[in-house]
């Protein structure tokens, strides 16, 4: 059994943004949220299994109001972290007070385009300066800052402007594909992205390699998912899913970190399920079954970005 190398955890669905892409329908507190204590037992066990980066995710994290306890605790432990932001709520003086507590810690902030137009069509009205600005704070406290990019049918023509404009910046950029879950599912006729659309995504990628540290999904580069490999999350009510995505597939749930410790959880799940579809395919070896949340969300058994066999299996 591998490590479990990155492990996102849902500390809230709270959110001052209403995406269109959200996987998690975020905007209300949950009322199943994890109390503080409960939310440190958590990070506990994530340190006891031996995972490599914590990541902290929402809904909008900074709307914990008790965010910087819980980073703190997990700094206690030497955990390495990471929190995902809009970036709105980074005021700075909440970034200074970040920077005392864990100055290590990684930021990402999502970022959907280089102008507002862009970022607005999914994010909303007036988003785009407010998470500028927030990024901006965490670039002058001194972090290590990457952009969350998620291409979409509306944007990944803009993305060699999205690379050069991360450049300029500094910073590095995560792309990751859009994917039909949760309020995505309302919007997935203007985002879905095609297999055209991602080859060009990749070779923007190969152009500006040595001059932008990526972070790319498998379901941009290809390869096998890293979903319940080195990958897993942690959902707002304690459920463990091999990825996001499948927060609402109760057939792939690993189980609930409440009942038993991550580490049982990571242990004893069968990564194989995910590929059960596609494993026994001559092709499997050159496609690893592409993206399987984007298969089973658009109500297919193949990925037709990656799928080398193609539309004549569905």
């Amino acid at each position: 059994m591998q490590r479990p190398e990155i492990v996102e955890f849902e500390i809230t669905t709270a959110c001052n943004y209403s995406c269109r892409h959200c996987y998690c329908n975020a905007g209300k507190k949950s009322r199943y949220e994890l109390t503080t204590q409960e939310a440190k037992k958590v990070i506990k066990d994530l340190v006891d299994a031996g995972v490599k980066i914590i990541d902290i995710v929402g809904g909008e994290p900074f709307l914990r109001p008790d965010l910087e306890d819980i980073i703190l605790y997990g700094r206690s432990l030497g955990a390495r972290m990471m929190i995902n932001t809009n970036g709105s709520l980074a005021t700075w003086e909440r970034v200074k007070k970040l920077k005392e507590i864990d100055k290590e810690i990684l930021i990402g902030v999502s970022l959907d385009g280089h102008i507002a137009s862009l970022h607005e069509f999914v994010r909303g009205k007036n988003t785009f300066q407010r998470t500028m600005e927030g990024l901006m704070n965490f670039l002058k406290a001194g972090f290590e800052v990457t952009i969350l990019h998620v291409i979409n049918a509306r944007n990944y023509s803009y993305f060699e402007n999205m690379v050069l404009f991360a450049k300029k910046l500094g910073v590095n950029l995560y792309v990751d594909r859009f994917v039909p879950v949760g309020r995505g599912e309302l919007y997935k006729d203007e985002l879905l992205p095609t297999r055209k659309m991602i080859k060009y995504v990749q070779s923007i990628i190969d152009k500006y390699r040595n001059d932008v540290v990526f972070y790319v999904e498998e379901n941009i580069k290809g390869g096998l998912c890293t979903a319940g490999r080195t990958h897993a999350s942690i959902l707002v009510d304690g459920t463990v899913v091999p990825c996001g995505h499948f927060r609402f597939d109760k057939e792939f749930y690993m189980g609930n970190i409440k009942n038993k410790s991550f580490g049982e959880l990571w242990k004893s799940y069968d990564s194989e399920i995910l590929i059960k579809d596609c494993k026994e395919c001559l092709f499997f070896n050159k496609c690893y079954g592409g993206c399987r949340a984007f298969a089973y969300k658009i109500n297919k058994k193949i990925d037709p970005i990656f799928c080398l066999v193609g539309d004549q299996n569905v």
